[in-house]
């Protein structure tokens, strides 16, 4: 009886101390983004209390989640990969399968600050595709919004813009999942979704989005420092210097919040930029050099190569010609060594500029010639780490996909299941011998009408459609999709407006029209640039038969996971975004 009694008395005090827990758990989330110092202080202490205790295993997983964030955000990247890999380990011990894509997601972030996206980038995938099994939208979150930003830094616009588009979406259930892990601040998000807007010229919706990140509630500490450092960038390309100094101030006052050398140095470097951009040489250069001391004693040669460059500019600017080259040339230097082909193509275009200026054009023509090296080992840099990744996710998705005649024996071996479906099956065919019978009985000049093969009812076209994708997919080629509804065109007008179009197109170029009236125009072997090439030349056409009304064609540029139906989906998402913004 006694022993009963303990039991229970157990039972009462542990309960509430598990939800008090729990709940500290929810704020150390908040706190690892706002001031990870401490939150690594209070991680640290919890863990020691958890030791050894019966039953705290999610609960100990998720602190190592919690400490991998941690130290991300302090910069301690090589202890978060390491961190990570043991944890990951750890978890598929415990089977603790949903711990698993938090763990991925934090070695990803740490080799993608490192610059390596040959590892990083099968974590990332192999993070969301697990999120998604699993149904952990907080690891979808994260890994949507870390493929956003390694999509912007390759300049795929649109497809960084959708993956944000998404998180923002599903960011609300994160109050849904059972068991919490850790995921980003909303205010990243929409700072992050603000830039890309910007750089595709929608200008007012990136103001939106950065009042919104202002706004939010986690809008404390680190992240209001450097949503407030966002907006005075944003403030300065739209040449609104109070703006400006107003949100530089608010970043100002908060470095003294910030508790490491390395954070203090990433916020001076983006301070640097703004002052340098607004004519601020001394400050500028002040602050670049404290930062460059850091850089230089964590090893950080990302970081390095970027600031060296920038003070380079900033001495080139105060006409120290031998001290601006002198960095110049280390930038470039530590840019080669490690085969940072778009910091190398900065420095040449920097030299080419300058050069062109001080009338030196046979020094500026060649350091054009480096410029455009750079660029090419560049792209393919990129090419190649986007085609390994495509090659490692196809081969991912033939040991999950089952054998096709496994599924055919389950099927076929279920005689009620050929039975039941059999009286389907002949009202169907039925219906489609009537409907070719009825379509031959029709007058010869109603025929005419369909000069475009219909995707809805010419399933081998559609079949081709996807085929082509799949083709440019495996291949590692580009491949872009438009979508134009003429709708403010008379019908009439319709078919020779397609005929006009077809002339602007190349013969691989696939141009189709859709029961809706939907035409749809697929580009092989076209990136999102050429894309936009493209919708002007189209667009110029169009213009001439809906003279009351601009011209709004959606784009999609493919990405790994596309189908036919996604693409369509993305472009027309693309078409009314332009629509709402015209």
């Amino acid at each position: 009886m006694d022993f009963r009694i303990i039991v229970l008395c157990l039972a009462c005090w542990v309960s509430p101390v598990y939800a008090g827990t729990l709940e500290q758990l929810d704020q150390l989330n908040t706190l690892v983004f706002q001031y990870p110092s401490q939150a690594l202080s209070e991680i640290n202490t919890l863990e020691s209390h958890f030791e050894g205790v019966v039953r705290s295993d999610s609960i100990l997983m998720r602190l190592s989640a919690l400490k991998c964030e941690s130290y991300i955000q302090l910069g301690e990247n090589a202890a978060a990969v390491n961190l990570a890999r043991l944890s990951e380990a750890r978890a598929k011990q415990l089977g603790l399968e949903q711990a698993r894509p938090y763990f991925l997601n934090c070695m990803a972030q740490a080799y993608a600050n490192f610059g390596d996206y040959q590892q990083a980038l099968p974590l990332l995938y192999s993070s969301i595709s697990l999120s998604r099994q699993l149904k952990q939208p907080q690891a979808l979150i994260g890994g949507l919004w870390l493929r956003s930003l390694l999509n912007a830094n390759v300049n795929h616009n649109n497809a960084a813009i959708e993956d944000l588009r998404l998180a923002l979406d599903i960011y609300p259930d994160i109050t849904q999942q059972k068991q919490k892990w850790t995921w980003p601040p909303k205010g990243y998000l929409y700072t992050s979704m603000a830039k890309q807007l910007a750089e595709i010229g929608e200008q007012k919706e990136a103001e939106k989005n950065l009042k919104k990140a202002l706004n939010e509630e986690t809008t404390q500490g680190k992240v209001l420092l450097f949503i407030a450092l966002d907006m005075a960038r944003f403030a300065q390309q739209n040449q609104q210097p109070n703006l400006r100094n107003k949100y530089t101030q608010i970043a100002r006052v908060k470095l003294a919040e910030l508790s490491t050398p390395l954070e203090l140095a990433i916020a001076y470097k983006t301070i640097a930029l703004i002052d340098f951009d607004s004519g601020k040489y001394s400050s500028a250069e002040q602050l670049l050099n404290l930062s460059l001391s850091t850089f230089r004693k964590e090893a950080d040669a990302i970081n390095t190569i970027s600031v060296l460059w920038l003070n380079a500019q900033v001495n080139l600017k105060r006409d120290n010609e031998a001290a601006g080259l002198t960095l110049m040339e280390q930038a470039i230097s530590l840019a080669k060594d490690n085969a940072r082909y778009s910091d190398l193509k900065n420095c040449y275009a920097t030299l080419a500029t300058y050069f062109a200026e001080q009338g030196k054009f046979s020094l500026a023509y060649q350091y054009q010639l480096k410029q455009l090296e750079a660029l090419e080992n560049e792209t393919l840099s990129i090419k190649n780490i986007w085609l390994s990744q495509l090659k490692a996710d196809l081969s991912r998705k033939e040991q999950i996909t089952p054998p096709t005649h496994s599924l055919i024996t389950a099927t076929t071996s279920n005689g009620i299941m050929l039975s039941s479906f059999f009286p389907i099956a002949l009202v169907i065919v039925s219906l489609v011998i009537f409907i070719t019978w009825y379509q031959r009985k029709l007058p010869q000049q109603k025929q005419t009408e369909h000069l475009v093969v219909n995707l809805d009812t010419k399933m081998d076209k559609k079949k081709s459609l996807e085929d082509l994708l799949n083709i440019n997919k495996q291949a590692g080629y580009p491949l872009s999709l438009l979508v134009f509804n003429p709708k403010h065109i008379i019908a009439a007008d319709v078919p020779i407006v397609i005929e006009q179009l077809q002339t602007k197109l190349r013969e691989q170029d696939v141009l189709l029209q859709q029961s809706d009236q939907q035409i749809i125009i697929m580009l092989p072997h076209t990136s999102e640039q050429g894309a936009m090439n493209v919708i002007k030349q189209l667009s110029s056409t169009i213009s001439v038969w809906q003279e009351e009304s601009k011209v709004n064609i959606g784009l999609a540029s493919m990405q790994q996971f596309d189908d036919l139906h996604s693409m369509i989906k993305r472009a027309n998402i693309n078409q009314l975004r332009k629509l709402k913004t015209n």
